[in-house]
């Protein structure tokens, strides 16, 4: 059996072993350089190959073309993955005969993700385990090959468990590896009910909260001691790193010196006795000498970092581009709400932001975004979080003025991109490339699939190509490590302040609020080519719920992330939601002020939003990493969102007595 390799670490070391010992031919290793910044405690793949005659390679991106096409040529049976740490695309995937195999360091479905090991110690398990699964697009998720048990001890850390399970891979492999290369291994599906998900650690994330209790506080050190970076506190500015500890019975307020000689600290609940510890200009001490040395008191006190305790006293700021939006506004008065941000926002105008001019965290700025660049830099330069909402996005518009899309859409909003390179602040992006390119998929997957825009004197199509580049010069900065960013997928958001009617009057708007200005008019509703495009529709509300979980982006979790929010549950037809929505204006109490309806026109698409226009039938997002990411779901009903724009809409039409009969 032929294969090729993608392998780092001491498992790496051992999957390649178990290869070569089960007769397997291996083409190529692929595995990383090592990183310098890192602590390279563990095993070289890249020397471990060397000795046994395999060519090796380290490309900076496995992913690439070229090295997709070198790959197919060697022809493998099987590809076999051993702590490779970047994401495989599905056109490597799919290159060998047989499949292609991912050895993972949990007992899937558990603990899918990054750093199993450390995890399974710092959540208190019992018991960890090796997996052998096939990979899919989606990380972790594969049929299970076999599985190997391993016992976590009372006292265990992460590099003891780290050992254990490298011996147990080689125990899994030796008796797996031969069945496979016969047809006979087994397959089993996993069950997503008991999937779960955890992100990658950094150093940073080793810092104690001493409000957990001791039993907690204990599993983090062993889960992060060397050689990994370590748990730490802070004594004052003094930074200290806690490298062996055990849970002892003890009382007061948490992170308070208890002793000295032994080393106790008071946790939330119980007391820590540090064995080995270390200032972080110092060297590795017992505890009781640590203590003596750095002149540490009974009753003198651990806290957390003073910089982090500093930004957490103040609230976070957040620039806001297009404030006055759809968007917009909805989301600035949830952040108000939370009472942790102050707001920053620019547009032209303030009319659906009027209601938050007095309050003392939000700040308006009218300008534009082409003229303003002095104001827009500044804001960029003090902000934690930059959200630009600029942008053209009615169909009418960039059918008709393809140009000015591309110069709002792009050139603009390029401009931004580059000052949160700059000043190296988190970006979150409204990507709504996918939501307008015709794919082919069932639904949209935020990873994986194609987007295609239609021939070239499809002028509609320069709004996708436009944010699609956006969204590629963005992932593009994260990928090189110069940008933190959230790109978000907003599949058909509904509600109040969606536009506004006076922008219906001249195409400016959602097909909604179209509709319900023809309703008021006592004009015909024009069903564009029928009204036969399905959409998934989703409430202003959830939505921007889900939005700001991605600002809040707690544990980092959506760093990096592309996430579709919509609601596939609620997918109607255009006609079935004009249909809804006019059985709701007819029993709405306002109607009595409103012209008799004037019925359904069906209207060309070309004529109605002229020539070069091209839409896609149906758009039905698949919200997986909003679930994961998120932890959101979409449970509120079309019906209710419908009513909730209507009644928005007719009552903007009242107050203006422009549209009353």
């Amino acid at each position: 059996m032929k294969c090729v390799v993608l392998a780092y670490h001491n498992m790496g070391c051992a999957g390649i072993e178990s290869l070569l010992k089960a007769g397997y031919e291996i083409s190529a290793v692929f595995t990383h350089r090592d990183n310098p910044a890192e602590n390279i405690w563990f095993d070289s793949v890249a020397e471990f190959s060397g000795r046994h005659g395999i060519p090796v390679y380290a490309p900076d991106s496995i992913n690439h073309p070229v090295w997709a096409a070198r790959i197919a040529a060697m022809k493998p049976d099987f590809i076999f993955s051993f702590y490779y740490r970047d994401v495989v695309h599905s056109e490597i995937l799919a290159i060998p005969r047989l499949g292609a195999l991912n050895l993972h360091g949990s007992l899937l479905p558990k603990y899918r993700g990054r750093v199993p090991i450390n995890w399974a110690i710092i959540n208190g398990e019992t018991e960890a385990g090796v997996t052998l699964h096939y990979m899919t697009p989606e990380v972790d998720a594969g049929d299970i090959v076999d599985q190997e048990k391993v016992a976590i001890s009372p006292r265990e850390t992460a590099k003891s468990l780290f050992d254990k399970s490298v011996a147990a891979a080689k125990t899994m492999l030796d008796r797996t590896l031969p069945l496979l290369a016969e047809g006979k291994a087994k397959r089993i599906r996993q069950n997503e009910d008991e999937a779960t998900v955890f992100h990658g650690r950094k150093p940073a994330d080793g810092e104690i909260d001493w409000q957990q209790s001791a039993v907690e506080i204990d599993r983090l050190v062993r889960a992060v001691t060397k050689p990994y970076p370590g748990a730490f506190s802070f004594l004052g500015d003094r930074k200290c790193f806690f490298w062996a500890t055990e849970p002892v019975a003890g009382e007061g307020a948490p992170g308070t010196v208890l002793s000295v000689d032994p080393f106790v600290i008071a946790c939330g609940k119980g007391a820590l006795k540090v064995d080995y510890a270390q200032l972080e200009t110092g060297v590795y001490q017992s505890g009781a000498l640590l203590a003596g040395e750095a002149h540490i008191t009974v009753n003198m006190r651990f806290n957390l970092d003073p910089v982090k305790l500093r930004k957490q006293n103040r609230k976070k700021n957040i620039f806001i581009l297009g404030i006055n939006g759809f968007i917009g506004s909805h989301i600035s008065d949830r952040l108000l709400a939370s009472g942790k941000y102050e707001v920053y926002g620019m547009d032209l105008r303030s009319n659906y932001v009027k209601h938050l001019l007095g309050n003392p965290s939000f700040h308006f700025h009218e300008g534009d975004v082409t003229i303003d660049r002095e104001y827009i830099e500044y804001q960029v330069k003090k902000a934690d979080v930059v959200l630009p909402l600029v942008a053209i996005a009615t169909p009418i518009e960039y059918t008709r003025n393809p140009l000015h899309v591309f110069e709002l859409d792009f050139e603009e909003n390029l401009k931004v991109l580059r000052l949160c390179v700059k000043y190296q602040k988190r970006i979150i992006f409204p990507s709504t490339s996918e939501v307008y390119a015709m794919c082919e998929d069932e639904q949209f997957d935020e990873e994986n699939s194609k987007l295609v825009t239609g021939p070239i004197r499809m002028q509609r199509w320069i709004y996708s190509c436009s944010k699609q580049m956006m969204d590629r010069v963005i992932y593009a900065y994260g990928a090189k490590g110069l940008l933190d960013f959230t790109l978000f997928r907003p599949f058909n958001w509904i509600g109040s302040r969606l536009d506004s009617l006076a922008g219906a009057r001249f195409g400016r708007s959602r097909a909604i609020t179209q509709m319900i200005l023809n309703l008021v008019q006592g004009s015909p509703i024009q069903l564009v080519d029928g009204g036969e495009q399905k959409r998934c529709f989703v409430d202003i509300s959830e939505g921007v719920e889900a939005l700001y979980r991605i600002i809040e982006n707690e544990n980092g979790r959506c760093s990096g992330k592309i996430i579709n929010i919509g609601n596939p549950g609620n997918e109607a037809s255009v006609r079935e939601m004009a249909e809804m929505l006019v059985k709701k204006f007819e029993a709405h109490p306002l109607r009595k002020n409103f012209p008799p309806f004037a019925g359904f026109q069906v209207v060309d698409s070309g004529s109605f939003y002229g020539k070069g226009y091209q839409d896609v039938q149906r758009r039905t997002p698949k919200i997986a990493n909003a679930k994961k990411y998120l932890g959101w779901v979409p449970v509120i009903p079309l019906e209710k969102s419908i009513d909730d724009t209507l009644d928005f809409f007719l009552n903007e039409a009242i107050q203006s007595g422009e549209y009353t009969r």
